[in-house]
């Protein structure tokens, strides 16, 4: 059984979230106390993942929530996140190996040279090879590389020497993302023919400097911790309100792509020319629903449905399953299936999040299409399906 320190989110963790939650927005839809609460794990998830690069974390993120979270139900553990690592990345690539190490390193709360890093990390890859782990999914491999995770925390146990340098580190555990700081701190050796009484004073004075920085950086994280718990410094993910205003602030997205009303029976016939299950319910009325409190155009988010999946046609066998995510947020609606107003609002915040800081005459699809998707024709596709939807809605709502 796993202690609770090992967890990166525990079950109290969880807990203290969904009370929170529970307390703070009692009068609000449960669906959407719930997609509060996913949202404030998806976060505190991707906060204790190695330092990658955005896109990176996103997809460990995703990875991890996709199976401990949805399919086995469980808080995740620190190596569970080592597992989605180890089977998604390349850890001998530098722009992964240094993160890490240095994430190794926090959990270890030890100093890890980097030849004796990479020595253990060859000998992990070894004995993964040897069981033809890199053939197996994460989903059907965490135990065994789980246990190839205890065999590297074991190789990599300090020396007698580093006792006293990680001494104060242990202490505080891998929960604190402030030790971060903290770890790499050399401690200068004395020789072995230096006087006793001369090693013992440089030990104290180390200790002491280690205790005021553990002590600092304790009462910062306490403090910061109390006031997201507490409410007075909300992350506005958790604590965000359903007044579009207030959730974020639009300030890159243009007018002409703002929420307006638009004749429903005519959108619903476009999309019955596409052969769209979205013209059914409940999709129509969840992305229009969620285009409004993120002040979106609602024909933006259609017209990503269908450059992203042709508007999901109901002759294709998996259209109900693709219609949860047709957005192919998280990266595709396989590895993330959930409900149509679950995706249409991260879609959403996305899309708001994405326009913020465009550069002056800059085109909003290509400033979006930067991060959204990998492929540099997404935005000429969206933008040219955006304004046929336009004309198509407008024009015969008119006649």
């Amino acid at each position: 059984m796993h202690a609770e320190e090992a967890y990166v989110l525990s079950p109290a963790d969880v807990s203290n979230i969904r009370k929170y939650v529970q307390h703070k927005y009692g009068a609000l839809p449960q669906e959407k106390k719930t997609e509060m609460i996913a949202d404030a794990v998806n976060r505190i998830i991707h906060k204790q993942l190695p330092s990658f690069d955005e896109s990176i974390k996103r997809q460990v993120t995703a990875q991890l929530i996709r199976t401990a979270v949805l399919e086995q139900k469980r808080p995740v553990r620190a190596d569970d996140i080592f597992a989605a690592c180890l089977l998604l990345l390349d850890e001998r690539e530098q722009e992964i190996e240094q993160p890490m190490h240095q994430w190794v390193e926090k959990q270890l709360s030890s100093v890890v040279e980097i030849g004796r890093y990479r020595q253990a990390m060859d000998k992990l890859r070894s004995s993964i090879e040897r069981t033809d782990m890199s053939a197996v999914p994460l989903p059907n491999a965490s135990l065994s590389v789980n246990e190839s995770w205890l065999q590297l925390k074991n190789d990599l146990q300090p020396a007698d020497d580093d006792q006293l340098a990680n001494e104060l580190l242990r202490a505080e555990g891998s929960g604190s993302s402030g030790l971060a700081e903290v770890i790499p701190l050399p401690l200068p050796l004395a020789s072995q023919n230096a006087p006793v009484p001369r090693k013992r004073s440089n030990h104290a004075i180390v200790y002491g400097l280690l205790s005021l920085l553990l002590v600092s950086v304790s009462l910062l994280y306490g403090e910061s911790l109390t006031r997201t718990l507490r409410g007075t410094q909300p992350e506005p993910a958790i604590l965000a309100p359903i007044e579009p205003v207030e959730i974020v602030e639009l300030d890159g997205l243009p007018q002409e792509l703002r929420y307006v009303e638009i004749d429903k029976k005519r959108l619903t016939q476009y999309l019955k020319g596409k052969s769209s299950i979205l013209a059914r319910q409940p999709y129509l009325d969840a992305i229009i629903a969620q285009a409004k409190s993120f002040d979106i155009h609602p024909l933006l988010l259609f017209a990503i449905t269908g450059q992203e999946q042709a508007f999901v046609p109901t002759t294709n066998k998996q259209a109900k399953d693709i219609a949860n995510n047709p957005f192919n947020v998280f990266h595709s609606w396989k590895e993330y299936n959930t409900t149509i107003s679950d995706s249409a609002e991260i879609a959403s915040r996305t899309i708001v999040n994405l326009s913020k800081g465009r550069p002056e005459g800059m085109d909003p699809f290509t400033w979006i299409n930067r991060k959204y998707a990998e492929d540099p024709n997404w935005s000429n596709g969206v933008r040219s399906i955006f304004a046929s939807m336009k004309q198509y809605v407008e024009t015969t709502s008119k006649k």
